[in-house]
């Protein structure tokens, strides 16, 4: 009964209001959306805040921000799901690089490693995106990104930084952070650090095994002041231990990466040229029984390392600007299987590689005091090959599989182009409207195209078939139309986005023509994905504040007359926030529909809907300090997110086979200080 009735209250607040173009929902807010340097044709800036009460991996970012969603298969899994287009086809930049799972099932999704700290920004570009941001994705792009180096005035230094610590019952998790920064006028330093260590998730109904985890991250920064700009050097280590993937058949036993890298900026007039170049590694293990019962033991490690180059001309054009550009990734990817018992090997992936070196240009310009155009092509070469695999152990199919995957063309050649156009009309300061229209191309990942044996690895999906890879995939080709009309008046403003995208040889696995039992990757002839976000915020007094969303999407599979897999339903958040003095208060409802349109070729099981009551209070302290508290699913309403993925462990409290639930009615703590 408390359950409908907090659904029931969720529904009538949000018919008062839908959403806000700035969430300003968060005490120390996680979010906060608007226009920023950059941040075109319905993009929006986020900001992460240094009291993360919801931050369990970065996919955390994006949890509560409008169009986006967060495929889970585990607590440190956050894979971003952006208007219904997930995984690959989403661009994820982490301070500028591109990065590679090294798990298979992409238990280590890029955002697993992308620093959070209050200072970080984040940008999302929902659906088209401008072609300097990367091709080789569907257009919707994800950048984290850290600030420009700030360096003092001539003749002084200055010593700042922050920390903060968390409390988070849903998981009995404790964390910590810090960070330290020195300026002198020549040079700007910064060293950040987090740790944190949780538990298996508490629901109402017990404990769901293997969700904990024990994560360590540390980055240091530094930056020379240039006549012109600057030169940066950066590197850091994350370590990752223990952390549950309950959707998949092993769990993240140990993962450490590292990177280092260098960023140039210069401006001489109105020309600017910025260069970044990086290195990143993946050392990842993964076992079936640490943390969960298996009757034969299993190990798999893995190893992912990126290299990347890209480097931008752009000249002020007064009006606009014109950018020239390349960037080239190149990714290095290695995964075994071990049977612990026998000591057994056998290649998942030998010596893979995936290389990619693309050009573009673009120009931007408003034409009028009321008009402005974007408009850019790109064009990209993508390279992949395969080394020789031993099949190691396994039955004679696994050998004749292997025989025949190292008799075959292991290297393949894709050729993209990309391009896109869009406009904005602003006829007063009350009122824009954006059109934008895009064609996209995405390659096949090493997952889709070199899978040489039917194996429990999907990328993600973690619909619990087995897949195998498929060298004759073509790229995917997207073609979409988003539009917006935005009002904003005194004290309140809405915004209305819809969109429309069809992919044309969308990859998918279809049943093997063998009758083997298992899936391969395969072009569909088109997908359909299409839906709308609506935002809403009013004032409505001094102090008090009314603000939410509603975001909703379909995906079709056109070939087969089916639902796409695992797309999020109608869902929203609705806030009510009062502020005075160093007071901050929050009523928040968090509530998604029932999701019945799944897909019957994956057996994806259906979800019923939820409503989630969050109260949350705060106070600026005198010293600098901030101390936050809150309670979350307050009225312990048992439910479970449509993205989460269906357990596979065994002595759990959740059954497998049943979906992932939603952590139950807990109390959460923060508290940080600046200096």
């Amino acid at each position: 009964m408390k359950g409908t009735i907090a659904a029931a209250g969720c529904w009538v607040l949000g018919s008062m209001v839908a959403a806000a173009d700035v969430i300003i929902g968060e005490l120390d807010p996680l979010i906060v959306a608007g226009r920023g340097e950059g941040a075109w044709w319905g993009a929006r800036e986020l900001q992460a805040g240094v009291n993360r009460q919801r931050m369990l991996d970065g996919g955390a970012l994006l949890e509560r921000t409008p169009g986006a969603a967060v495929v889970r298969n585990g607590s440190q899994t956050g894979i971003v799901q952006v208007r219904g287009v997930s995984g690959d086809r989403v661009r994820v930049l982490v301070d500028g690089m591109t990065l590679t799972p090294a798990c298979p099932n992409h238990m280590d999704p890029p955002l697993h490693y992308a620093e959070a700290g209050e200072d970080m920004r984040v940008d999302l570009m929902a659906g088209v995106s401008p072609v300097s941001f990367g091709g080789d994705s569907l257009g919707a792009v994800v950048r984290v990104m850290p600030p420009e180096p700030r360096f003092a005035d001539e003749g002084s230094d200055e010593v700042s930084g922050d920390m903060g610590a968390i409390y988070r019952g849903s998981h009995d998790a404790f964390g910590a952070t810090a960070k330290l920064r020195y300026q002198t006028a020549g040079l700007a330093a910064a060293w950040s650090g987090g740790w944190s260590t949780a538990d298996d998730l508490r629901f109402p109904g017990g404990r769901a095994r293997a969700t904990g985890f024990d994560t360590m991250r540390s980055d240091l920064r530094m930056a020379v002041r240039t006549e012109t700009g600057y030169v940066a050097v950066d590197g850091g280590l994350t370590r990752t231990r223990d952390a549950g993937t309950p959707a998949l058949p092993m769990d993240m036993i140990r993962d450490d990466s590292w990177h280092v890298g260098l960023r140039h900026k210069t401006r001489r007039g109105a020309d600017t040229v910025e260069t970044r170049v990086y290195v990143h590694d993946i050392d990842h293990l993964m076992t079936n029984y640490t943390l969960r019962p298996a009757a034969m033991r299993m190990e798999a490690p893995a190893t992912s390392r990126d290299y990347g180059i890209r480097s931008v001309w752009s000249r002020d054009t007064g009006a606009g600007a014109a950018r020239l550009g390349v960037d080239v990734h190149r990714n290095d990817f290695d995964a075994d299987q071990v049977n612990v018992m026998s000591g057994a090997r056998r290649d998942t992936f030998a010596d893979n590689r995936r290389e990619r070196i693309g050009v573009f240009a673009e120009w931007e310009d408003g034409i009028s005091d009321a008009w402005t155009v974007l408009a850019g092509i790109r064009g990209d070469h993508v390279n992949t090959r395969a080394g020789r695999v031993r099949p190691g152990f396994g039955p004679p199919q696994v050998a004749a599989d292997a025989a025949a995957f190292n008799a075959g063309d292991r290297r393949h050649d894709d050729f993209l182009v990309d391009a896109m156009a869009a406009l904005r009309f602003e006829p007063d300061e009350k009122t824009t409207w954006e059109l934008a229209v895009a064609m996209n191309n995405r390659a096949p990942s090493l997952v889709e195209r070199y899978l040489w044996t039917p194996l429990n690895a999907s990328a993600g999906l973690a619909d619990g078939r087995r897949y195998k890879g498929n060298v004759d995939l073509d790229p995917e080709t997207s073609f979409q139309v988003s539009g917006a009309v935005e009002r904003r008046g005194a004290g309140w403003e809405l915004r209305f986005s819809p969109f429309l995208q069809y992919v044309d040889d969308y990859i998918q696995g279809r049943p093997d023509s063998g009758g083997g039992g298992f899936l391969q990757f395969q072009n569909l002839d088109r997908a359909r994905i299409y839906g709308a976000d609506f935002e809403a915020r009013h004032a409505l007094t001094e102090g008090l504040t009314v603000s939410g969303f509603v975001s909703c999407v379909r995906g079709r599979d056109m070939e087969n007359n089916d639902n796409l897999y695992r797309i999020a339903p109608l869902r929203g958040l609705v806030d009510l926030e009062w502020a005075g003095g160093p007071w901050e208060a929050h009523l928040e409802c968090e509530w998604a529909d029932a999701q019945d349109d799944t897909a019957a070729f994956n057996g994806e099981p259906a979800t019923p809907g939820y409503g989630l009551w969050h109260v949350r209070l705060a106070r600026e302290l005198d010293v600098g300090a901030r101390v936050e508290l809150g309670v979350e699913n307050v009225f312990d309403k048992r439910y479970a997110d449509h993205l989460a993925g269906i357990n596979r462990v065994e002595g759990s409290d959740v059954a497998v086979g049943q979906r992932m639930p939603g952590a139950g009615r807990f109390l959460y703590a923060t508290v940080g200080w600046e200096y």
